[in-house]
């Protein structure tokens, strides 16, 4: 079973990730994300968020599947994730 993250835990969990691509994450108030020449991510502080890696695209899915599936990808694609 998993816990969902609180809104802050989701922003710091995106900008680890961009750290771990080399790019720059967008935050503001109600959406973090970032993005890159095969992939884009984002999230909406109402719990909903969406992704396109490769042929994967996730559009208004729960922040969390977006994240797993998205973290998956970064795995396959052969990326390391900071803890």
């Amino acid at each position: 079973m998993s816990i969902q993250m609180s809104w802050p835990e989701y922003r710091r969990r995106v900008t680890r990730l961009g750290a771990s691509l080399d790019v720059v994450v967008r935050s503001d108030p109600e959406v973090c994300g970032l993005s890159g020449d095969t992939f884009r991510l984002s999230l909406h502080h109402g719990g909903h968020g969406d992704c396109t890696v490769g042929d994967l695209s996730l559009v208004d899915c729960p922040n969390e599947l977006v994240l797993i599936e998205f973290e998956r990808w970064m795995r396959g694609a052969g990326h390391s994730i900071s803890p």
